[in-house]
């Protein structure tokens, strides 16, 4: 198989709001390379719906918005982390705004939402409830025009090269040229984008399956809160699996959520439909229990259904388009996997445990959002610590001074068809064991499942199909694994055989020694 070798002085893999963010910015000292596993446009954050919290007004203040986050975070924030998101935060959003991103505004003024668990209107959208498409339309028409950004499309990076002195780049294959690429760099930045697509139902593309946490923890980085996986409260359910998400600014509205019964069930509790995440997911899965139901319904039929339809003309269209008329019936709903709150450990300057290599975004355990992430802070996060890790990434000396060529390498076509199955079985495991409720049972049986399908994969360790699979198992052993861990409940991480807060346990972490050598 042919192979190119490229040397860069930034590598930049993934291409969600904190990979697109982090070129941008490191295009400013040097040389940028930006691959990315499918194309520009197949990222979490251009499915992003609800919008970016940051404090803009004058009646918020960045200790509601820092509060609001712990609170919801359930005591396991990182409060220095909290602290740096929300002023910062601030920050970017205002640097976005004077280089031209349109929010949406209402005579010169910014229109603010209300989500689930903040205290004020600070959500901003833009195009209604197509906030992240605008926000990587924006970036990504700017990386474009960088003339020194290199972006690499469609190409699977399959090892994270690494020596004693750290990590100094990424082997990868492209799928159309069908070529080895050796990707050169002292600074690596991983903003791969979550896990949640491991599960049978997800509000993610198909290319969130964990790839950077296994790249990053078989070259030595530490993983962390792998547990802790947010199901959005309100995915569109059809019969025959069309799942989208409901934004949650639509609750924000004045949205509510009845049961089969036609109760309203969120009513008696403080904050009604806009409770944080996890207590509307855990509500809502417990209707659909005792209902013996497969969904809820969310109904607008009391609001100005015009209004709506300016507001979110693409989601409401979409909605409609599935036979669904919301002016006179609920819109079926159901919790759906949305967010992986555990990835790889870093620090407040994004570096790992592994030297030269970084990770932003949703691949990142920062600690902002402790065990339930607040609504519309993750887009803020990608702003923020992709930027911090361009920052703390140029003060490094480091150069590269070894070349390595990628050997070995193969796509073998007849496991495809394994592979498609282990996938349906792996997502159906977790789905049944690993949602939104646990139990120490179930979870073993996972686990036992998950090691030995590992134990039988095929034995060529430089084959495509076969490292994927590989690291599949691997994160689901590990997910499973920190839920086994935590014998307690809090935030989205629900034991039914542990229902309280074990206010002594701690965070769960996983990694091995550190490869010393060039090539897997």
């Amino acid at each position: 198989m042919n192979s190119n070798i490229f040397t860069t002085d930034f590598l930049i893999i993934g291409s969600g709001a904190a990979g697109l963010n982090a070129a941008l910015h490191a295009s400013q000292f040097g040389e940028v390379i930006l691959v990315t596993k499918s194309s520009l446009k197949a990222s979490s954050s251009y499915w992003a719906q609800g919008g970016i919290a940051a404090v803009c007004d004058a009646n918020d203040s960045f200790e509601s918005h820092q509060q609001d986050t712990l609170d919801a975070g359930r005591g396991y924030c990182d409060e220095q982390a909290v602290e740096i998101i929300v002023k910062e935060g601030s920050e970017r959003v205002r640097e976005l705004i004077d280089r031209g991103m349109a929010f949406d505004s209402s005579n010169g003024k910014l229109e603010l939402g209300l989500e689930g668990g903040h205290s004020n209107r600070r959500v901003l959208h833009a195009n209604g409830a197509a906030t992240g498409k605008a926000l990587i339309d924006f970036l990504m028409a700017q990386v474009i025009n960088q003339p020194n950004i290199e972006i690499i499309e469609s190409t699977f990076v399959y090892a994270l090269m690494i020596n004693e002195d750290g990590c100094f780049g990424a082997k990868a294959y492209c799928y159309q040229d069908e070529k080895l690429l050796t990707l050169q760099s002292p600074i690596t930045i991983l903003a791969t984008g979550g896990y949640s697509r491991l599960y049978q139902r997800s509000t993610n593309p198909h290319t969130s399956t964990g790839d950077g946490l296994w790249l990053g923890y078989n070259v030595g980085a530490e993983l962390k809160d792998l547990e802790f996986i947010q199901f959005h409260p309100t995915v569109f359910y059809a019969e025959d699996g069309t799942t989208f998400l409901i934004s949650e600014a639509v609750r924000g509205e004045g949205a509510r959520l009845y049961n089969e019964a036609g109760e309203r069930f969120m009513n008696d509790h403080p904050q009604k439909e806009l409770a944080p995440r996890d207590i509307v997911s855990q509500e809502i899965f417990r209707q659909i229990q005792e209902h013996k139901s497969q969904f809820v319904y969310l109904d607008v039929r009391h609001l100005d259904v015009d209004k709506l339809r300016n507001h979110f003309p693409s989601l409401m269209q979409r909605i409609e388009d599935q036979g669904v008329d919301i002016t006179c019936e609920g819109i079926p709903v159901a919790p759906s996997a949305h967010y992986c709150i555990g990835g790889i450990a870093t620090d407040l300057d994004g570096q790992t445990s592994v030297t030269g290599l970084y990770a932003c975004g949703e691949v990142a355990a920062t600690g902002v959002h402790g065990a339930n992430r607040l609504a519309s802070n993750s887009l803020l996060e990608c702003l923020v610590f992709s930027k911090r890790a361009i920052d703390h990434a140029v003060t490094n000396d480091r150069t590269v001074t070894v070349t390595s060529v990628p050997g070995g390498f193969e796509v073998n076509k007849e496991l495809e068809p394994l592979f498609s199955e282990l996938q349906q079985n792996v997502s159906n495991i977790l789905s049944k064991h690993v949602g939104i409720q646990r139990h120490k049972k179930g979870l073993e049986e996972a686990y036992d499942v998950f090691d030995q399908l590992q134990m039988n994969l095929p034995s060529s360790k430089n084959e495509y199909y076969t490292l994927r699979s590989q690291g599949m198992l691997q994160i689901a052993k590990f997910i499973t694994m920190s839920a086994l861990q935590r014998e307690e409940s809090r935030g989205v991480h629900t034991r039914t055989d542990y229902p309280e807060l074990d206010p002594q346990s701690n965070h769960n972490t996983f990694y091995r020694e550190r490869f010393k050598v060039l090539s897997v």
